[in-house]
């Protein structure tokens, strides 16, 4: 009786809750990402894996210049902005013309500042469930200057992860 007090909540917020076999929920995440539509999708760990299994091909990691998130580059998350950054995480890098870089760090920082530390703790701490971006329009901020960056800025954490018309084939 939980689980449709839950989804009665979600409804109620005008959102939906879509059940489907695995296939199903590929062949709408496909169709998103193919269609530019942006969207966000709440899915079991193991559906979203599958996703990115299929997505994160080696020829669009390569295209999109994506690379794991170093040691270094997790110590500082969790040190600087005290989230915790567990498990496999790759990111791209883009560089501003004033010479700022964006990267994982600067993505959860902009994250922090738009929606909130408790926001972005939440989603790394979630067990079950992964969320899936599709086509998400939002801009990477420099740091340095302030100014939306050129390029697009791709990132695939353990639960958190981007796909993007862009780059689909």
């Amino acid at each position: 009786m939980e689980t449709f007090a839950a989804i009665d909540e979600i409804v109620s917020g005008g959102q939906i809750v879509l059940a489907a076999d695995d296939g199903s929920v590929l062949a709408t995440v496909r169709e998103a990402i193919k269609s530019g539509r942006t969207e966000t999708f709440y899915l079991p760990r193991a559906q979203a894996d599958a996703i990115k299994v299929w997505y994160w091909s080696p020829t669009r990691i390569r295209e999109a210049g994506m690379e794991p998130v170093s040691p270094g580059e997790k110590a500082r998350i969790e040190s600087e902005l005290g989230v915790k950054c567990t498990g496999s995480a790759y990111s791209n890098k883009l560089s501003c013309e004033c010479g700022g870089t964006y990267g994982a760090f600067e993505f959860l920082q902009q994250g922090i500042r738009e929606h909130g530390k408790d926001m972005v703790e939440a989603i790394f701490a979630m067990k079950d469930a992964s969320v899936i971006r599709v086509n998400p329009n939002n801009s990477a901020i420099c740091v340095q200057c302030n100014q939306r960056m050129l390029g697009s800025h791709y990132y695939d954490y353990r639960n958190y992860g981007c796909c993007a018309e862009t780059l689909a084939s």
